[in-house]
Order: structure tokens, then C-alpha cells, then sequence
């Protein structure tokens, strides 16, 4: 008669041949096994390969839900880290990337980041109908942060949303915007997902359209001020 040995760590065998055990998966294996060579032929005996490779794939099965609980637990932790980090940003001055403004009334300020020279740069603002409003023309620029001042009252603006495009001499380059702003609020939003910055002039956004947090005051190797800043700050 064929006997089954265990140690403590497997499991032991009572008198009805049942499993004791603290593995979950091991147990109800050992448990089958018994039960098949407990009800073997003996002219026909079963393969003990068999009986590995099985052990192997219920093993592997079991590793990989512990990994998949393993990972879901540090994305959890990592969520909480990232909402607590971002919420001590309530406050800060910031630039962030984007393309819509809303005027209620007051001056923003802004750059435009250029990767490379261009001879022509204006912004285009367009009201909610899409309809071209007001053209602000930069000039030509050498690589680098252009800055500029959007003010509603000097542009004759009334109050309200606004698209921004830029536009260069070059119609397949369009640089990125950036409107400077301090951080008013921060939300996690209703569906769930990246934490969201309200920013003055600029509404929620998501925090990975933050591009610079901190003092924005131009250091001494920063770039001139446009004509066009120039001519509206004498105004």
C-alpha cells in the first residue's frame, strides 16, 4: 500500500486520509491526490509527473495572485501619497500648459516656449463661437521664453472664456503656451482619476499640465520683454 508523507509545513494526514494544512491552494491539491491514489488501479498506476506539474502550475497560479494583491496594495499607497503631495501645492505660482483663458477682469501673464527662431509670432484669441476676436503680434523671436501679458480691459475684452492659439511663419510648428497662475484648489475628480488644480485664469486642469511651480520671477539671464509687453505696460 502506498503511504503519503507531509511535514508541518505541507500539511499532515488524520485517519480519513484528509488534509490538515495552512497552505490554501497545497491543501486542496494534497487533498485530490490522496484521493486519486487512494482509487488507482494497480495494474494501471498514475503518473507522479503529472502530479508535479500540476503542483507546479497551482503554485504559480497562487504567486501570481499574490503579486497582483502585492501591486494593487502600492498603487493604492501611491494614489494617497500623490493627493497629499499635491494638495500641500495649494497656493503655489505656477505655469501651466494650455490653450483656453478666462478673463474676469484681470491681467495674465504668460510665455511661449520656443524651440527654435521664428521670424513671425502671434497669439490668437478666439471667443466661444470660434470667431477670431484679437490678434497680439510678437514679432520675431530667437529660441527660448517669450513672455507676454494678456489684459482684457487693454485688449478690449469683455469677461469671459477664451481659446489661444499661437501661430509662427512656420504652419507645421506651433509652440506651447503657458499661463501663469496660482493654485486656488485641488480636487480628485468625480469619476476618479489624476488630482485636478484649479488655477486662476485658467480652470481645472490636471496636475501633469503643470509645467513650473515656485517663484516665476525672471532671473538675470531671462529673455527681453516683447515690444508688445512694452507698449502695454506704458499704457
Amino acid at each position: 500500500m502506498l503511504a503519503v508523507m507531509s511535514d508541518g509545513s505541507n500539511g499532515q494526514t488524520n485517519n480519513d486520509g484528509q488534509i490538515a494544512s495552512n497552505g490554501g491552494q497545497d491543501n486542496t491539491f494534497l487533498t485530490l491526490m490522496i484521493a486519486q491514489i487512494q482509487n488507482q488501479t494497480p495494474l494501471d498506476p498514475l503518473d507522479t509527473t503529472q502530479f508535479m506539474t500540476q503542483l507546479a502550475q497551482m503554485t504559480q497560479v497562487e504567486t501570481m495572485q499574490n503579486m497582483n494583491s502585492t501591486v494593487t496594495n502600492q498603487m493604492v499607497l501611491l494614489d494617497n501619497i500623490q493627493v497629499l503631495t499635491t494638495a500641500g501645492m495649494v497656493g503655489q505660482e505656477v505655469r501651466v500648459s494650455t490653450n483656453e483663458i478666462e478673463f474676469e477682469g484681470e491681467t495674465h501673464n504668460g510665455v511661449i516656449d520656443l524651440t527654435s527662431s521664428v521670424e513671425t509670432l502671434n497669439i490668437e484669441i478666439r471667443d466661444d463661437a470660434d470667431q477670431l476676436v484679437k490678434t497680439i503680434e510678437l514679432g520675431a523671436n530667437k529660441e527660448g521664453e517669450v513672455e507676454f501679458a494678456l489684459d482684457p480691459k487693454a485688449l478690449g475684452l469683455t469677461d469671459g472664456h477664451y481659446a489661444l492659439k499661437v501661430v509662427t511663419d512656420d504652419s507645421d510648428y506651433t509652440p506651447e503656451l503657458m499661463i501663469e497662475g496660482v493654485i486656488d484648489k485641488m480636487r480628485i475628480p468625480p469619476g476618479g482619476g489624476s488630482p485636478e488644480f484649479l488655477i486662476s485664469g485658467v480652470g481645472y486642469v490636471p496636475f501633469f499640465q503643470v509645467t513650473q511651480y515656485g517663484d516665476l520671477e525672471p532671473s538675470d539671464d531671462a529673455p527681453t520683454v516683447s515690444p508688445f509687453m512694452s507698449r502695454l505696460a506704458r499704457n
